[in-house]
């Protein structure tokens, strides 16, 4: 196989992520929730976006952000209370090892030290860069509980009182206040007013 047959093989892999829905919210009575790949495109703008406040590297965290859940086209995006029960939790850095393993080395290792990296912020040896795309991702899953909610699902108070707490950088504080004030709809009310 070519370099670029493998690459080809692993965005394949990645590709999974469009059709994998994040599960926690099925708990929530959500219908049809995102996917994960719609929650880490999303992920990646708000890294952005934090990194570019707190003088991080924004394009670093963007792409912390943006690969931070690819080991889940492998493991599936398994919901709170399902980690309580999973005997074998394999760290997402092994699975991003497996999942690259096949590609030119470079590359894997490049992949590799994403997962890394973006895991690390849960523990204290982190990069900036790390710890915005961490507030991200807190960030999304809470602005996403704020648009559930504004759609009419009731269980989503828990989501956004999870999440407010795990929220850490100066930057990312103020868009959590902001996100709890501004409705969903107020960037499109707004221009229609206009």
């Amino acid at each position: 196989m070519s370099d670029a047959d493998r690459i080809v093989e692993f965005v394949y892999e990645v590709g999974q992520l469009k059709r994998l829905p994040r599960a926690g919210w099925l708990f929530a009575g959500v219908p049809h929730p995102e996917s994960v790949a719609a929650h880490s495109f999303r992920v990646g703008v708000l890294a952005h976006a934090i990194a570019v406040q707190e003088g991080a590297n924004p394009d670093r965290a963007a792409t912390l952000g943006l690969f931070h859940d690819v080991p889940e086209a492998r493991t599936g995006d398994l919901p709170y209370v399902g980690k309580l029960y999973v005997g074998l939790k394999v760290p997402p850095q092994q699975v991003a090892a497996d999942q690259v393993r096949h590609l030119p080395a470079p590359l894997a290792a490049h992949v590799e030290q994403l997962i890394a990296e973006h895991e690390a912020a849960k523990d204290g040896d982190h990069t900036p860069e790390a710890r915005c795309s961490r507030d991200a991702d807190k960030l999304e899953l809470l602005l996403q509980a704020r648009e559930y909610q504004a759609a009419g699902v009731t269980k989503m108070e828990r989501f956004i009182q999870t999440n407010r707490d795990a929220v850490v950088t100066d930057t990312g504080r103020a868009l959590l206040d902001s996100a709890l004030r501004i409705a969903p709809s107020q960037w499109w009310e707004a221009f229609g007013e206009r």
